[in-house]
This record gives structure tokens, C-alpha cells and sequence, in this order.
């Protein structure tokens, strides 16, 4: 039995992948200069990398969901149209 609902689904798998990818962008953006970062960066980047380590695993789970919704015959879109950009 699923928790939450299939428009609840569609709606919330495309901002969370948004939101992953945001977070993932701004992750990237210190990349380069990780040996030049003050303290509070480094604690901000882990809180981030924690973050989207949370943010992740709730997408595997609403993933989860989102199959079980179209094993019970529930006309979706595509899991990759849902998290496209």
C-alpha cells in the first residue's frame, strides 16, 4: 500500500530532483577550490553533501512509490520526465 498519493507523486519527484540537482550545482561550484575553503564553507559543503544525502534517499523511496502505482495500473508519466530538467 502506497503512502502518498499518484498526483502527490508527480508532483513532488520533479521538485525534489530540482532540488537535488540545485544542491548538487552548488556543491560543484567549491569543487575546485576545496584547499582554499574558510571553516564555515567547509561546515556549510557538509551540511550540503549530508543534505543531498537525505534528499537522495527520499527520492529512492518515492521512487519506490512511484513503481508501485504503475504495478496497480495508475497512468503516470515517465519516472525520467519527472526528474528531467
Amino acid at each position: 500500500m502506497r503512502s502518498i498519493s499518484e498526483r502527490d507523486l508527480a508532483v513532488v519527484i520533479p521538485l525534489l530532483a530540482a532540488k537535488i540537482r540545485e544542491l548538487t550545482a552548488e556543491l560543484r561550484a567549491t569543487d575546485e577550490r576545496l584547499d582554499d575553503l574558510t571553516e564555515e564553507e567547509v561546515e556549510d559543503r557538509v551540511q550540503l553533501q549530508d543534505m543531498l544525502e537525505q534528499y537522495d534517499g527520499v527520492l529512492d523511496s518515492l521512487r519506490t512509490e512511484y513503481e508501485e502505482a504503475l504495478s496497480e495500473g495508475i497512468n503516470l508519466p515517465s519516472y525520467d520526465q519527472l526528474v528531467a530538467p
